[in-house]
């Protein structure tokens, strides 16, 4: 298999996984009130902080890992070029957590800031967690899996 091919296929799972983990994290955080608290501890702001490392965390780790095992055995090919990104499959998916999490906390914050809201209606809130949780796993597993496959 090809290894643009080979990511595809991965971040379409990871993309998959980590939207369906969002949604059983949230429920488990916020069960399913008429409102979410957007601001405080155990409010909907911090929550994108736990939500956005998990998912740069794994979204980088368990891909990356199974590539690594699929390249030394010959099933997929190396791909071409560089990244910026750490070569050592810990340090990068620490990263890719940390990034996550700020990006998480600070998007979130500032928007909800900007909307003035305090309470969030549940939908809204699942959806948004969702939509993160997609995004966060389409950005970051097709960066992490390229650093992982790129030729050395």
């Amino acid at each position: 298999m090809t290894g643009p091919a080979y990511i595809r296929r991965e971040t379409r799972v990871s993309i998959v996984i980590n939207t369906v983990l969002s949604a059983l994290f949230f429920l488990a955080v916020f069960g399913n009130s008429a409102s979410v608290p957007v601001w405080g501890s155990g409010g909907y702001v911090l929550d994108f902080g736990p939500q956005g490392f998990m998912i740069g965390l794994m979204a980088t780790l368990v891909p990356g890992a199974l590539a690594r095992r699929a390249l030394r055995s010959g099933t997929i090919d190396p791909v071409r070029g560089s990244t910026r990104m750490p070569r050592g499959l810990l340090l990068r998916g620490v990263s890719c957590g940390v990034a996550g999490a700020v990006a998480g906390i600070a998007l979130s914050g500032a928007g909800l800031t900007l909307a003035g809201l305090a309470q969030l209606p549940w939908w809204p809130a699942l959806l948004a967690k969702l939509a993160f949780g997609f995004a966060l796993a389409a950005l970051i597993t097709p960066a992490g899996l390229r650093a992982e496959l790129i030729a050395r």
